[in-house]
C-alpha cells in the first residue's frame, strides 16, 4: 500500500508562496530572458502595427482626444503648481512683435502682463471679458506665443 503525503501545514505553504515560488520565478527569468526579450518586442510590434491602424481609421478622433488630453494635463499643471510645461516650439514660424508691443503702447487688462510667468497669468484670465480675452491673445500671438496661456483662452472661449 502506497505511502500517502501528508497535507502542507500553513508554515510550509507560505514558505513555498513567499520564498521558494520568488527564487523559482528568477531562476526562471534568468535562463529564459532571451526568450522573454523577443515575446517583448513581438507585443510591442502587435502595439505599433494596432496604434497604427487606429491611427488610419480614426486619427482625427485620436489627435482630438490626445490634445485635449494633453491640454488638459497641462492646465492641471499649471493650475495645481504653476508650471508652463509648454515648450518653445523651434519648429514653430517665429513671428515678430508688432511695432505697439515693442513699443508697450498697448494697455491690458492684466497689469504688468509681460513681466508675469504663463502660470499666473493664467489665473487671472476666466476674471476677463471677451474683449479682454481678445487683446490678450492679440498680443501673446503677436509676441511670446506661449502656449498655456493660448490653450487656457481657447478653453475659456469654449466653456462660454
Amino acid at each position: 500500500m502506497a505511502k500517502k503525503d501528508p497535507e502542507p501545514t500553513t508554515e510550509q505553504q507560505l514558505l513555498d508562496l513567499f520564498v521558494y515560488a520568488p527564487i523559482g520565478i528568477a531562476l526562471e527569468a534568468v535562463d529564459n530572458m532571451p526568450k522573454f526579450v523577443e515575446r517583448g518586442k513581438s507585443q510591442m510590434t502587435i502595439g505599433r502595427f494596432l496604434a497604427r491602424t487606429a491611427a488610419k481609421k480614426g486619427s482625427s478622433t485620436i489627435e482630438g482626444m490626445a490634445e485635449r488630453f494633453v491640454n488638459d494635463a497641462s492646465q492641471v499643471i499649471v493650475d495645481l503648481f504653476g508650471i508652463d510645461l509648454a515648450p518653445d516650439d523651434e519648429d514653430a514660424p517665429v513671428v515678430k512683435p508688432t511695432k505697439a508691443v515693442e513699443a508697450g503702447d498697448i494697455d491690458l487688462p492684466i497689469a504688468d502682463y509681460d513681466g508675469q510667468a504663463a502660470a499666473q497669468i493664467v489665473k487671472l484670465l476666466a476674471q476677463l471679458t471677451a474683449d479682454e480675452l481678445d487683446q490678450i491673445e492679440a498680443h501673446e500671438t503677436s509676441g511670446r506665443g506661449r502656449v498655456t496661456i493660448l490653450r487656457k483662452i481657447a478653453q475659456l472661449r469654449d466653456a462660454q
